[in-house]
């Protein structure tokens, strides 16, 4: 299954249009249809914001990890995920600059787990 594909179908099961899931990352609807057309990658600030917002791995979005069911994905957070974001709450300075690092999507994304 292609990063296109998988999106498309990860779009589908949340019940998003490309225009919800624009809004959501922050870009176009045309955008989103390029990547699920394929022809066009996201960055990796938009792979990491699809990662958190469908719970699912950044590994399986880009095929190194296989195909979860819908349950497995929706109950599981990967351990190394959890173990980065109680470092960041335990460090605050290393979060600080991490947050402000980023474009201000993420940013919002991230003041979730605050």
């Amino acid at each position: 299954m292609t990063f296109g594909e998988k999106l498309k179908l990860l779009r589908y099961e949340k019940g998003l249009t490309q225009d919800d899931l624009g809004y959501i990352l922050n870009v176009t609807k045309s955008c989103i249809s390029c990547y699920e057309n394929g022809s066009r990658q996201p960055s990796v600030d938009v792979l990491i914001s699809l990662s958190i917002y469908f719970k699912v791995s950044i590994d399986f979005l880009v095929g190194l990890e296989p195909y979860s069911s819908v349950e497995k994905r929706e109950e599981r957070i990967i351990k190394t995920d959890v173990l980065l974001i109680n470092e960041l709450k335990n460090n605050p300075v290393v979060y600080k600059k991490i947050v402000d690092s980023i474009p201000q999507s993420i940013s919002q994304i991230c003041n979730l787990f605050k």
